[in-house]
Order: structure tokens, then sequence, then C-alpha cells
């Protein structure tokens, strides 16, 4: 029944669990594809430069197969669900430090300065997807790890291709490249504690608004649907039977002689009562079933799919179970019972006509003497109006 009752609750976490991990692994391949778009946008970039001869033409090729090989290899960790053994399943300081690799192999091999400018702005352009999942702390990290990779090109330069260095434009880049991080590194780690508490807000206005549908929807004594949404459940479950023919029953359950209980242990006794027994009758329904607080002491029991001869037989276990239970504080030898009246609608009749059929048939077992089910069956259809109130 939609109604969580005990046993249920763990499949139920399970299933919003795996939901939640499938919308994960989405958002990242989502994610990793605006990624590669960036990778192709720079290509252009390291392309022209080919065209102009400012690089050696290999180099953006070299440039093009590392933008392929390591997109795939992240694509295909999210694909076999491998990054979820990883302590960051997003990868996404990964992924940044690495997207600075290929445009540092076209830097070292560019002679101008102003060259290695160009792509040296490009280079923090990775860092703005920091801002979809890392910290202040983390922006940090990744900018440090950048400023080294950095000094890493300079120095395999200074060893290598001490010819196209010009120290001081080197060194007013470099200082440059660290302001960048460092504003960088702080607006992004703002911003994404930003996105951070706008998620927890609107994980804290999803809860209540799961609190307030639950207000609406469940009886605030014995946690079961309250009087409108189990009426409702009636209706979705007749129009449904309109729209694919088959039997649903209902039955309405009603606690004998409550009044006396109230009168001689009191009100609160009266409620555990009623909580006891919703938890009872709803431990042992099916997942489709639904039950709630019809009103008082009464409840109503919508059994789809049910036949009559089902729905007496499901009844007859209830009236079993609550025989049985037991109530702290109260005289060990003390016992609850119920009389059910059990209706299965005909074809084409209202939940108003199948109700006051079951309420007839729990009419019928007050007078018999209670602790029963009455069902109703389709010569038992006598007109209730103005017939007296049930028996308590």
């Amino acid at each position: 029944m939609d109604i969580a009752s005990p046993g249920r609750g763990d499949d139920h976490d399970k299933d919003v669990t795996g939901s939640n991990t499938r919308n994960d692994q989405a958002l990242r391949k989502r994610r990793l594809a605006m990624s590669f778009t960036t990778y192709l946008a720079t290509f252009l970039v390291v392309a022209l430069f080919a065209y102009q001869g400012l690089i050696p033409l290999p180099i953006a090729s070299h440039f093009l197969l590392f933008s392929i090989a390591v997109n795939g290899l992240f694509w295909l960790l999210i694909q076999l669900d491998l990054n979820l053994k990883l302590r960051d399943p997003s990868m996404t300081m990964l992924q940044i430090t690495l997207s600075q690799w290929p445009a540092l192999w076209v830097m070292f091999f560019l002679d101008a300065g102003q060259g290695r400018a160009i792509f040296l702005v490009i280079t923090v352009v990775p860092l703005l997807y920091g801002i979809l999942a890392l910290n202040v702390r983390q922006f940090i990290q990744v900018s440090i790890i950048f400023f080294v990779q950095y000094c890493v090109l300079l120095l395999a330069l200074w060893l290598l291709r001490p010819q196209v260095l010009e120290t001081s434009i080197e060194l007013v880049q470099l200082f440059v490249f660290i302001i960048v991080l460092a504003e960088v590194a702080l607006i992004g780690g703002f911003i994404s504690n930003l996105r951070g508490k706008l998620r927890l807000r609107n994980r804290e206005l999803k809860d209540a608004m799961e609190r307030i549908q639950q207000l609406v929807n469940i009886d605030e004594l014995t946690g079961i649907y309250n009087r409108r949404r189990i009426v409702q459940a009636l209706s979705d479950e007749s129009n449904r039977c309109r729209r694919t023919p088959g039997p649903f029953s209902l039955g309405i359950v009603d606690v004998d002689h409550f009044k006396e209980v109230n009168d001689t242990y009191g009100h609160q006794a009266g409620d555990e009562i009623l909580r006891k027994l919703a938890g009872a009758v709803v431990a042992d329904l099916r997942a489709i079933d639904s039950f709630g607080r019809y009103g008082g002491e009464e409840f109503l029991l919508v059994l789809p799919q049910t036949s009559l001869t089902g729905a007496q037989i499901k009844s007859e276990r209830i009236c079993k179970t609550i025989r049985g239970l037991r109530f702290a504080g109260l005289a060990e030898d003390f016992r609850i019972t119920v009389s059910i009246g059990v209706a299965e609608a005909f074809p084409g009749e209202s939940t108003d006509d199948t109700l006051a059929r079951a309420d007839r048939a729990l009419y019928e077992a007050k007078e018999s003497g209670r602790d029963r089910v009455v069902c109703c069956t389709a010569c038992s259809t006598p007109d209730t109006i103005g017939r007296p109130a049930p028996l308590v």
C-alpha cells in the first residue's frame, strides 16, 4: 500500500537510492559532454595556430587525440559505474587537473610569448567547471596544482628551449596567472558554497512539502490515511475499474465497544489502542491495498483486484490479528475486537452505493454479536438511509 508499513521501508529506500544514483550518473555524463565541447572549442584555436605555422601540425593532432582519449576514459568509468568506487564519483578535480595538460603541451611548442599568454587564459577556463562541485578548499588545491604544472612547463622551457623565454614577460605572466588563479578560486568557491546552500534550502523545502503532504493525507493519531485520503483512494480504484474492468472490494472496520473502553480506561488508552490496531492491520496488507481512518474508531479498507470471497478471507484474518493484540498497561486478559462489513463493487456502481452496502453489512455484524465479518452479497442491497446508527 502507499503508506509505509513494517518490513517495506528498506526496499523503498533502495529504489530511491538507485534512482538517485542513475540521475547523478546521467548528470555527470552531461557535464562530461560540456567538458568535451570545451576541448573542441580549444582545438579550433590550436588548429588556427597550426594553420598559421605557430606550432607543428602534429601537435594539433596530439591535442585532439588527448581530448578524445581523456573524455572517452571518463565516459567509460561513468558508464561502467566504476567512478562510484572513488572518493569523488564526479571526478571533478581529476578532470580539471588533466584538462591543463594538452594546453601545456601546446604551449611548450609555441615560440611566441604572446601565444603562450593566450593559452594561459585558456587553461583557466576548466576551473569554471569547479563551480558545479568544488568548495573553496578544493578550488585552492586545484589552483595550486595548476600553478605547479605551469611552473613545470617553465622549467622544461628553461632547460630545453631557453631561447623562447623572455624573462621579464614570463615573470609578469606568472604573476598575473597567480592573481587570476586566486581570484577564480575565491569567487568560484564562493559561488559553489552558495549553490550548496541553495541545494540545502531546496532539500529543506522538499522535506517541508512532504511533511505538509503528510499532514494533508495522514491521520495524526494513527499514522495511516485520513478520511480525505482514504476516500480518494477508493475513488481512484473505482475509476481504475471503470477503465480496466476487474473486481475490487472494500471493508468498513469498526472497533467493538470502543466507547466503553474510553470510559473505563481513559482516552489515552483508547488512542494507544487505535494506533496499535492501525499498525497491525497495515503490516499485513499488500502494497496495492489502502487502509485509513474513516472517522472515530471506524476504518476503511480498500482492496484492489479482490473479489468478495478474497475480501472476506482478508477481513477474517484482520479480526483474528486484532483479537490477539495485547496492550501495555491494560489487563492481560483484555481484548479488543472489531466488526467488519465487506462489499464488492458492482460494475458501474458509484462509490457511495458500495460504501452504503458495506455500511449495511457492518450494521448486521454489530447486530449479530460483533467480532465478525459480514459480507454484503448481490442480493443484499437494502437502502441504508434512515437506519439506526451502528451499536457501539
